[in-house]
């Protein structure tokens, strides 16, 4: 009987886990396939999760730990073979040539093994071939170059840029990042040695250092690895640096030969990505086009002039390039492709062409007189075109029209340094003045909607409010103080102080319109200079009659221009309010 009871209980306990699992099944059916396969995914996990516990990360890494060991062991086998042709060579049991040439069919043959691992998924092995292959074939061409002089300067370059074709080509095939690092540093490394030993033919290794540059570029254009251009194009430009050395370089042909390579390589793929492709510029290529701007152009003009062949040419170049420039960004950037930053790109890089090739192609005062006529055509097209951008442009240009016709330096110098005034203006500064103010007066119609973009036209406000006060100095110091030795110092201190003065307040009056408002922010930065040159200047130089006239100029402007500025200021919000 106790025994037929406890089978009872026992086919009792079966049922009710029959039941319970019916239920469930019953659940699952009603909750649909997605749930019971998340159901089954959890059961397994469950299931795993001991085995999982048991094994740990020990075996991975131990399993992995021994894996690289033994493919450390293999590479090392590897380049004793490489060492056993080296030491035969060195015996004299072969020619240097026939051993460096075996030597080279050695690193071959690796670099077979290794694209045939990474084709079969075998990443780790292949990194551990490929990198063989850059420490046989690196320090082999070096060695053939410098010790067996197997190769001249251009064919070391040529062998070398074919090493790191070859194995870059395999780490981008493969997807192999670190490979693509350690070739492209040793291949970096190698050139500037081969350079060192090259006698002063610089150009073969520059060559060969822009091209890794480029490649290097578009590596990280196609496999997204971006971190190694930046030391390629570093090390390009550099080598590009030493070549237009007069010192480091054998006749200006080849340095131009490397600034054109780096200025077409370069700037090329930049417009093929971002125009043709249609790509978002990237810091890379602008931080770059402003080093290649720097370094190539700059260094061929540099070149050219050194060597006697003039840079006309380099202006023309320029210009051209500086008016497609801008054609690109208004004709195709801002109506097609609509990317705001590329199209800031190409608006800067005409910008800094147009003031380069004029600065190349003319000689003042016509180069002053250029950028004047730049600053009064961009100027009009902005209000007509509604563009901030064109308006920052015209401010620039007038700037360097007031810089180079030397307008503003001695306007500067005659308000505040010079004890006599010499300073007369000429036809050029006087034609920088007009561009200046007409500058200003086009550029105000064109709306301000952030602090930056009214930095430009508080700039041209300066420049112009202190190129008049000091074209008006000049004119009137040799009537008001005298000239020669007979001038009156305290005359003159009082003459500055009433054209500052004078300044201070006409900024403040036109900073009442929203059109000139940053005019107004000079106001009170003007009476501040002004009274700090009366303290160092009109104190100590001036005398009785000259200091009361000053001083009442100067109390009268404290006055004025707090009650101008709160004017201008509450004339809005009376605006607004009504």
């Amino acid at each position: 009987m106790a025994d037929t009871s406890l089978l009872e209980a026992r086919l009792a306990d079966l049922a009710d886990v029959v039941a319970r699992l019916e239920s469930r099944v019953a659940a699952l059916e009603r909750a649909g396939p997605q749930a019971r396969r998340s159901a089954a995914q959890a059961a397994l996990d469950r299931s795993a999760a001991p085995s999982r516990s048991r094994e740990g990360g020990g075996a991975f890494d131990a399993a992995q730990a021994t894996r690289v060991l033994s493919l450390g062991g293999r590479s090392l086998l590897v380049l004793a073979g490489a060492f056993v042709l080296r030491a035969v060579t060195d015996a004299g049991s072969i020619p240097a040539w026939l051993g460096v040439g075996l030597g080279f069919v050695y690193a071959g043959a690796w670099m077979v093994m290794a694209d045939r691992a990474g084709k079969a998924g075998q990443t780790l092995s292949a990194a551990f071939h490929a990198v063989s292959v850059v420490i046989i074939g690196f320090p082999l061409l070096y060695e053939g170059a410098t010790r067996f002089k197997l190769f001249p300067p251009s064919g070391a370059a040529a062998v070398l840029t074919a090493l790191t074709a070859a194995a870059l080509l395999l780490a981008t095939r493969r997807g192999l990042p670190s490979l693509a690092w350690v070739v492209s540093l040793g291949g970096m490394v190698t050139a500037l040695f081969l350079m060192q030993k090259a006698g002063g033919n610089l150009v073969p290794g520059a060559l060969y250092l822009v091209l890794l540059g480029v490649g290097t570029l578009w590596i990280g254009y196609v496999r997204d690895w971006t971190g190694l251009r930046w030391p390629a194009a570093l090390v390009a430009d550099l080598a590009v640096l030493l070549v237009a050395n007069p010192q480091a370089q054998r006749g200006p042909t080849g340095a131009l030969l490397v600034q054109s390579a780096l200025v077409a390589l370069f700037l090329g793929s930049f417009a093929t990505r971002t125009l043709y492709m249609g790509r978002k510029v990237v810091p890379f290529e602008m931080v770059q086009t402003a080093a290649v701007i720097a370094v190539g152009i700059g260094g061929a003009v540099w070149v050219a002039v050194r060597s006697g062949m003039g840079q006309a040419g380099f202006g023309v170049f320029a210009i051209l390039f500086g008016a497609a420039a801008y054609a690109v960004a208004f004709a195709f950037v801002e109506r097609r492709q609509k990317i705001r930053e590329n199209f800031y790109f190409y608006t800067s890089v005409a910008v800094v062409l147009l003031l380069a090739g004029v600065a190349l192609l003319l000689v003042e005062p016509a180069r002053s007189l250029a950028w004047g006529v730049l600053a009064l055509v961009v100027g009009a097209l902005a209000p007509r075109k509604g563009s901030r951008t064109l308006a920052v442009h015209a401010a620039v240009y007038a700037t360097a029209a007031a810089i180079g016709s030397g307008l503003l330096g001695e306007a500067i110098v005659t308000l505040f340094f010079r004890n006599l005034v010499s300073w007369r203006p000429g036809l050029a500064t006087t034609a920088a003045l007009l561009a200046v103010g007409g500058c200003a007066w086009l550029t105000s119609r064109v709306p301000r909607t952030s602090i930056l973009e009214q930095v430009a036209p508080a700039v041209v406000d300066l420049v112009l409010a202190l190129a008049l006060a000091g074209t008006v100095v000049a004119w009137l110091a040799p009537v008001v103080a005298g000239s020669g030795p007979d001038a009156s110092p305290g005359a003159l201190a009082t003459l500055r102080t009433v054209a500052l003065v004078a300044s201070a307040v006409a900024a403040a009056w036109l900073g009442r319109r929203a059109a000139f408002a940053e005019a107004g922010w000079l106001a009170y930065p003007l009476l501040g200079f002004t009274g700090l040159k009366m303290l160092l200047e009109d104190l100590p130089r001036g005398r009785p009659v000259t200091l009361i006239l000053g001083f009442a100029c100067y109390g009268l402007a404290l006055i004025l221009v707090p009650r101008i500025r709160g004017r201008g200021r509450a004339a809005p919000e009376a605006t607004e309010q009504g």
